[in-house]
């Protein structure tokens, strides 16, 4: 294990706000961010999530296009980026299982080639990947070659089912009850934290996005501490400075003030049954 190179893992659902805990990690000089790294392979191709943004880097450029990740790719050795055919680890399933296990593996080396590039890229010794996916990232930290720790970032599920319910719509999904979404979002926090009992409690941290915002400086310290980086100053912005990451939400390419949103409470207010049963599952789960 590498002693000075951590890797910061973000676990969590969609619409809770890993991206902003990302951006604000990355504005440490110790740290780089590589954005969600387990969509890198199909940021290069141009296939699944990242449409929106034509699957370009957050610098504006493609992913073969990019000074900084071609520079990642010449320190893995690889002269065309579309080698690299996966980047996600999913979990065996069915009469596959062997196939599958054997195609994870590969995906562990080539994400261990892929943070090592980056480390040397950037010469940072802290690398933030903001991937979310509970079984990718405990399959990473289980055969990684660095100090690998991860964040659990949990939301309250009534903003991230009012959430993700809004963006639904906006790109043209089925209509679909908020109860619908919350059920859903509640059995995706069951199998994480299940998944989630694969690692040591001393690599986790556990941070509820409500308590981020109570005292942002404090949680900042806090994670300085357990990461092993240099305190720093909370930032004012979510915003993009020279970064080159991969997928996340759309408003990262906006400059926005650092600040929590309460308006979904109006939202869940609504619906009784649904803020009252959201209520509760928060509580439990």
């Amino acid at each position: 294990m590498k002693e000075r190179q951590t890797i910061i893992y973000i676990i969590s659902n969609q619409r809770s706000g890993s991206t902003l805990i990302e951006n604000v990690l990355s504005k440490s000089s110790q740290i780089v961010s590589v954005g969600e790294a387990a969509l890198l392979s199909g940021h290069i191709h141009k296939t699944g999530p990242g449409s929106n943004w034509d699957w370009n880097c957050s610098c504006g450029e493609s992913l073969l296009e990019c000074d900084f990740w071609n520079r990642v790719y010449k320190k893995m050795g690889i002269s065309n980026p579309l080698e690299i055919s996966n980047t996600m680890i999913t979990a065996p399933r069915g009469q596959d299982k062997h196939a599958q296990k054997l195609k994870n593996d590969k995906v562990k080396s080539l994400m261990n080639r892929v943070y090592n590039a980056v480390f040397e890229t950037s010469n940072c010794n802290v690398l933030v990947d903001s991937s979310k996916f509970a079984f990718h990232g405990t399959s990473l930290y289980k055969d990684s070659l660095f100090n690998f720790k991860i964040i659990y970032l949990r939301r309250d599920l009534r903003a991230v089912s009012i959430s993700k319910q809004k963006w639904w719509k906006r790109y043209g999904g089925e209509d679909k009850s908020l109860l619908r979404f919350l059920l859903s979002n509640y059995l995706h926090r069951m199998r994480y934290s299940s998944i989630l009992r694969s690692v040591k409690k001393e690599d986790v941290y556990f941070m509820k996005y409500e308590e981020f915002f109570e005292n942002p400086q404090k949680i900042l310290d806090e994670m300085s501490g357990f990461f092993g980086f240099d305190v720093f100053e909370m930032p004012e912005y979510m915003e993009l400075n020279n970064d080159h990451t991969i997928a996340g939400t759309p408003n990262r390419f906006e400059k926005r003030k650092i600040k929590y949103d309460d308006k979904w409470r109006s939202t869940a207010k609504k619906h009784p049954l649904f803020n009252t049963l959201g209520y509760i599952l928060n509580k439990v789960g």
